[in-house]
């Protein structure tokens, strides 16, 4: 996967979410990574079934979007208890911000997000460079590694979710991050690697919904 694709999926994945908020949790570092989903734009029927969330877990996630795009709480958390698609959710939320709509009035639009990006104004190179920028940043706090550093492991073709562990387990650790990563092989997993460093996995990785599909 390019980085461009590597992005736009890291962004909609549990890999990161907000920057206040949702990471993979300590459980998922050991599963096997599922099927590649394109998540640029794509209709219901090739995405992952939306989990299984409380109400306030829902009220919570509306809450930190609505916080971070500056956006309306109350339509946010109305869409999710409707229902609505979390990428869906998130695509009205950007595109709400780009074209300083409010964030009903953007997913009621919604037929096809491509569509209703070029009702607003919104260009594909816009989107991108947005979503692009918003994932580095992300990335970057949630795996305590800088902005330049995420950027280059992306372009090495590193999965957003195992730059997160690797960054969290180089910065317990005191070791360099591609030092930790030269010893994650097939044979072990992140739980081994941290426990070869000295770290304890369970104490660096935060507990929190994943809204993504699940990753090694």
């Amino acid at each position: 996967m390019n980085m461009k694709k590597k992005i736009l999926a890291g962004i909609l994945s549990g890999a990161l979410i907000l920057g206040g908020g949702f990471t993979i949790n300590t459980a998922q570092a050991n599963e096997p990574p599922a099927p590649e989903q394109q998540q640029e734009f794509q209709g219901k029927d090739k995405r992952p079934h939306r989990p299984q969330m409380t109400e306030e877990q829902l009220n919570n996630y509306a809450k930190d979007l609505a916080e971070y795009y500056g956006l309306n709480q109350d339509e946010i958390a109305t869409a999710l208890k409707n229902h609505v698609h979390f990428e869906d959710v998130k695509q009205a939320a950007i595109l709400a911000k780009l074209s300083n709509k409010s964030f009903a009035e953007v997913l009621a639009m919604k037929v096809d997000w491509f569509q209703v990006a070029e009702k607003l104004g919104v260009t594909r190179e816009r989107y991108e460079a947005f979503v692009k920028d918003e994932m580095l940043e992300g990335l970057a706090k949630h795996s305590k590694l800088d902005k330049k550093t995420v950027e280059s492991l992306l372009k090495e073709n590193y999965h957003p979710h195992d730059i997160t562990i690797a960054g969290l387990i180089a910065n317990a650790s005191g070791k360099n991050v591609k030092d930790v990563f030269a010893k994650r092989t097939i044979n072990n997993n992140w739980e081994d690697v941290a426990k070869e460093l000295g770290v304890d996995l369970k104490q660096i990785m935060p507990e929190k919904p994943n809204f993504g599909r699940k990753h090694r």
